[in-house]
């Protein structure tokens, strides 16, 4: 009878060890947490001009480059995303970007082939100095659930920033997550970040916050939004501020038609959209989905006390080398700054 106790348990208790073993494994990070908010620097390139009259901002969520098969189960191959890298890049150099902030770019990812999507935009546009901001890192992640063979193995990404003058400081400030009490859920859940980087422009420092919210859950989306309010108008009382990135939120969604997140932003007194208001609802202000663009969810947002806005808009030329398109703005700094 124990004999037959103990092969029970053992034809019980393996498999159970196993799938326990195998889940710690998947779910465990690929990288160490401390390079999860690097800063670097390629001395070869060379900085930006000393005291620039304008500056170039653009934000832009790459979708690590899948164009519009983001978050579709289907495979795709080295040459889809080369193509769309080429595409990203020429746009990117069109622009001349003083300071790029990225959402959804790999830093190292199976599903993108290894390639250091940093690296690579950074070298292409000879841009001297790069921060990021890691999001997500896992070994195995079971998305977009079916087929397996579509299933994302080793990813890690997140957000950068990148810069033709020096970043002095880059915090990466991970934001709530969405209330849930499923393990599987929490395993897996692709954190929320709001990248904080200081930047010199030749000896005037400029707060570039740099987020990607939540996209599903609106409760969630919504307080993200307001701690992001905060934080951005917090430190405008020292600096000039410029708050970029995809914020998943339109004031024209059905989904948010109670309370749009992005009406937090908007209304704010210390805050103001870059992209007109009148345009936010037409599509000539849309940034998603790129081939037919019904909705604006990416932004920038600036200090008007501190920073002139001298034109902005979205940049269609980017295609569908991402399922969303790039924001760009031209600022300059006034001549007084508060205390």
């Amino acid at each position: 009878m124990k004999n037959v106790v103990i092969a029970l348990a053992l034809a019980l208790g393996l498999p159970f060890l196993g799938l326990l073993l195998t889940f710690v494994y998947v779910t465990s990070p690929r990288w160490a947490e401390a390079d999860y908010d690097n800063l670097i620097t390629y001395d070869t390139y060379p900085a930006g001009p000393a005291n620039p009259e304008t500056l170039t901002i653009v934000t832009y969520n790459l979708g690590y480059l899948s164009g519009l098969t983001n978050q579709q189960p289907v495979e795709r191959d080295r040459q889809h995303l080369d193509t769309h890298l080429t595409t990203a890049i020429a746009t990117l150099k069109s622009l001349q970007a003083d300071i790029l902030g990225l959402q959804e770019i790999d830093f190292d990812a199976y599903r993108t082939f290894n390639l250091n999507q940093q690296y690579a935009i950074a070298s292409a546009l000879e841009t001297p100095y790069a921060a990021i901001a890691v999001n997500w890192d896992k070994r195995y992640v079971p998305f977009p659930y079916w087929p397996p063979q579509a299933h994302f193995r080793g990813v890690t990404s997140g957000q950068a920033v990148l810069s033709r003058y020096p970043i002095r400081r880059n915090d990466r400030l991970v934001l709530p997550r969405v209330p849930s009490h499923n393990p599987l859920y929490e395993a897996f859940y692709l954190d929320r970040v709001a990248q904080v980087t200081e930047i010199d422009v030749s000896g005037r420092p400029l707060l570039v916050i740099n987020v990607h919210l939540e996209a599903f859950d609106q409760p969630t989306r919504r307080h993200q939004t307001e701690l992001v309010r905060q934080l951005a108008e917090q430190y405008a009382q020292r600096w000039p501020v410029l708050l970029v990135g995809d914020f998943n939120s339109d004031s024209d969604r059905p989904e948010e038609a109670d309370h749009p997140a992005i009406d937090t932003l908007l209304t704010s007194t210390v805050l103001a959209s870059a992209l007109a208001p009148q345009t936010l609802a037409q599509p000539q202000g849309a940034t998603f989905p790129a081939d037919q663009p019904q909705h604006t969810l990416d932004y920038i947002f600036y200090t008007p006390a501190t920073l002139e806005l001298l034109d902005a808009g979205v940049v269609t030329t980017a295609g569908q080398a991402s399922d969303h398109l790039p924001v760009q703005a031209q600022v300059r700094f006034r001549s007084v700054s508060p205390p």
